[in-house]
């Protein structure tokens, strides 16, 4: 395993703290991204709104991690589609290459915005780069979390500083285990795309252990964690608008989906290939996008009664 793997799990824990901690944490108002880069997303019209969080290997030049978090007040639910990372994208300059490469391209954040926006079909409103060392912190300031590790998990890359050593069974993970579960793939026979049922897994443990009052008094560590190991637009300001819904979550709130499609072998090179016309009909029925297709759905269903 030469690339340095990060969970997408890393990014929602973080979006998730981050909202959990809100009411003690008004000292931050501001947000770590250049404008530069806001200037390539949507701007929002309505209350709900999509992240693209990315999670980025040792070297700032892959992510590893494509999810875009979907966040809906008047469903009340959190919508995560993950997007494998050797997924076919064809780049402004008219090649095709693996999307996680993106970040290696001149003007990556654009790049990856531009990318994904095209494969889903659906506006970025956010953006937000973490590492997975602010996981590993975070996991063990909350205590750690209790999952059942589906398989002994035993790898080891000392050049990339990577040991995982986590034996099958129910037990409580703390961050190093933790984040080991959720990097580890050389047990799957379909690589990531194995991997990612495995990370959906232990989110909903973590939502439904973590997301509870009790966690508030953590607030001001969880918040100076995430802000040392994040890159967002995404401000404390913009987040208040979301903080009573997020209180009410738990983990039956929270809906994942993998952007679909399967294998393939192009030219020599190992490849997720997505389902256009699949993704399309996802989009429309779980994310509402197009959004005027999707109401034009919603009052026929509901004419019908439906």
């Amino acid at each position: 395993m030469k690339a340095f793997f990060i969970s997408m799990i890393t990014t929602v824990l973080v979006v998730a703290l981050l909202f959990l901690g809100l009411q003690a944490a008004e000292i931050f108002w501001g947000t770590s991204l250049s404008d530069e880069i806001a200037r390539f997303l949507d701007k929002a019209t309505d209350d709900k709104i999509n992240i693209l969080c990315l999670g980025l290997d040792k070297d700032g030049i892959r992510s590893d991690v494509i999810m875009v978090v979907s966040i809906d007040p008047d469903t009340e639910q959190i919508n995560i589609l993950s997007i494998p990372r050797d997924t076919r994208v064809k780049y402004p300059n008219g090649k095709y290459d693996k999307i996680n490469h993106a970040m290696g391209y001149k003007k990556p954040e654009e790049t990856i915005i531009g990318l994904v926006k095209n494969v889903t079909g659906m506006p970025i409103h956010y953006y937000c780069e973490i590492d997975f060392e602010g996981f590993r912190n975070v996991i063990d300031i909350l205590g750690g979390v209790e999952f059942d590790v589906p398989m002994d998990m035993h790898y080891d890359d000392p050049t990339q500083d990577l040991h995982i050593h986590v034996n099958k069974g129910f037990q409580k993970l703390d961050g190093k285990q933790a984040e080991g579960v959720v990097r580890y793939r050389a047990g799957y026979a379909t690589g990531d795309s194995g991997r990612i049922p495995v990370q959906q897994d232990f989110l909903r443990a973590l939502f439904k252990q973590k997301l509870k009052p009790q966690y508030l008094v953590k607030a001001p560590s969880l918040i100076k964690e995430i802000y040392e190991n994040v890159e967002t637009n995404f401000s404390v300001a913009d987040a208040l608008d979301y903080v009573s819904m997020l209180k009410k979550l738990d983990g039956e709130s929270m809906n994942t989906y993998i952007l679909p499609g399967g294998s393939a072998y192009i030219g020599g090179v190992s490849y997720y290939v997505h389902d256009e016309e699949a993704t399309r009909q996802m989009i429309l029925e779980k994310f509402g996008y197009p959004e005027e297709e999707a109401k034009k759905i919603a009052e026929q269903a509901a004419a019908k009664g439906e």
